[in-house]
């Protein structure tokens, strides 16, 4: 007689919470909490969103959490923070809703868990990159034949994460939510001054978590502190030899990519919703077989057919499209099911989606490619399908596609191989320009009823 058992992984309690549910071993659903509850970055895993995988899927027999809530209080406590309350489910989980009954994994181990087992290295190094987990701020782990060991980690509160954060609020972000703004605006500052002031405290060991109390021009902050958190992390990455994995909330800071010259794989959703998954792999036998077959499309089901030809024919009317098809992405990159799609040799195409996402001007949109063909655009090549790499743009580029290159002379990049269920557009386009299918403000698209919220407030074409 055939038996489900349902595992569950879980990441909530800050930021980016997520769940992972898992049939036999097999994943086959991972949501973000932001998208059913409509809150960016929402902390919490909503009800409804746990009503829907205990109808779709059954109550789990067990339940992994992503990092060790005892460990994390003793941080707190030594850094004289307000203690937390012990995470809890609610009564809308009726098994295992405490989190004495659930299967715990540190916090970096379940980072690093998700970026290895999912990456196609078999022998790799993983780095760790984050504001904080339990103690550790950066880890290194040697990987190979399915085996992972940690080979060092950096202890709060020395961390590159938390002095990017400190930069961004002082920048006028949000922290833990609009670092992505900062990376965007420092290619606009020199920030010598910011740069230098930052790397004093840096090796001072001040501790960022208390914040930077700096006034300052915006642009400046960013470069000066996207020049420290480069400088430092690459001289940790000139010592790595062969293939790496980068994950972690930092691994979303893609302008540093472009400086790495080893293989490299960054997974879909690196920051803590991708530990969701990462906390549950690392306790099944086989882990490295499991995720072989990994894709992104992980969430909810938009079941719709998909017409190619109207796409083509909407881009060529009006420059711009918005495609919510299929199952939902997992991490925060729009990758082809929930997008909007612009031709960016059509005129205004800029201005027609700034005005969409209610966007500031400046800040750099991303593209989608085919693979095979990104030398013909690119001074470098490598697969990035989640969106996760900045890539050069060459002389060709530069004369017949400007309008997608940002201020330091870089593309962010998705390619797509002929798996992807948009590959018949790049029959007509050399290269769109995909972003998030959402309102500002708001977390990407999900369901049927966002759609129509989406067209009702922005008259957008969503096919």
């Amino acid at each position: 007689m055939y038996t489900s058992w349902i595992d569950w992984g879980i990441s909530f309690g800050s930021h980016d919470s997520a769940i992972a549910v898992f049939n036999n071993k097999k994943l086959v659903f991972a949501t973000e909490g932001e998208r059913w509850s409509k809150k960016k970055h929402d902390k919490t895993l909503p009800p409804q969103l746990l009503e829907y995988v205990k109808d779709k899927y059954g109550e789990p027999d067990n339940i992994y959490y992503f990092e060790n809530y005892n460990t994390k209080e003793h941080r707190r406590k030594a850094a004289g923070q307000n203690p937390k309350e012990e995470p809890y489910l609610g009564p809308q989980c009726d098994c295992g809703y405490h989190y004495k009954d659930w299967t715990v994994t540190d916090h970096h181990h379940s980072h690093a868990s998700w970026g290895y087992y999912t990456s196609p290295f078999e022998d790799c190094t993983v780095l760790v990159v984050d504001s904080i987990g339990e103690w550790e701020t950066m880890s290194k782990w040697r990987c190979s034949g399915g085996m992972m060991s940690k080979t060092n980690s950096w202890q709060y509160p020395s961390s590159l994460g938390l002095m990017y954060t400190s930069a961004t609020m002082a920048g006028g972000w949000k922290g833990n939510s609009e670092e992505y703004k900062m990376m965007g605006a420092a290619a606009f500052g020199k920030g010598q001054k910011e740069y230098k002031i930052l790397k004093e405290l840096w090796e001072s060991d001040y501790n960022f978590h208390k914040g930077w109390p700096y006034e300052g021009d915006p642009f400046e902050i960013a470069a000066g502190a996207q020049r420290l958190y480069e400088e430092v992390l690459m001289k940790i990455i000139k010592w790595i030899e062969g293939p790496l994995v980068l994950v972690g909330g930092c691994a979303l800071n893609v302008s540093v990519t472009r400086l790495i010259e080893n293989e490299l794989y960054i997974p879909p959703a690196p920051n803590d919703a991708g530990s969701a998954i990462g906390c549950a792999i690392h306790r099944f036998e086989n882990k490295r077989k499991f995720l072989l077959d990994f894709n992104p499309f992980q969430g909810y089901n938009i079941d719709k057919e998909l017409r190619p030809d109207f796409i083509v024919k909407e881009l060529k009317e009006s420059g711009i499209v918005g495609v919510a098809n299929g199952r939902a992405e997992f991490g925060p990159r729009a990758l082809g099911n929930r997008s909007i799609l612009a031709d960016p040799e059509h005129k205004d195409w800029k201005l027609k989606l700034n005005k969409i996402k209610n966007r500031e001007p400046w800040r750099p949109y991303g593209v989608m490619v085919r693979e095979k063909d990104m030398s013909q655009f690119f001074n470098e090549t490598r697969p990035s399908p989640y969106m996760g790499m900045c890539f050069t743009a060459n002389k060709v580029m530069q004369e017949s596609i400007p309008s997608v290159i940002h201020k330091d002379g870089t593309v962010r990049v998705q390619t797509i191989t002929e798996e992807h269920p948009l590959w018949e557009l790049f029959d007509t386009f050399p290269m769109l320009v995909n972003t998030s299918l959402n309102i500002k403000g708001k977390p990407i698209v999900n369901d049927e009823a966002d759609v129509i919220e989406m067209r009702d407030k922005t008259n957008l074409v969503i096919l």
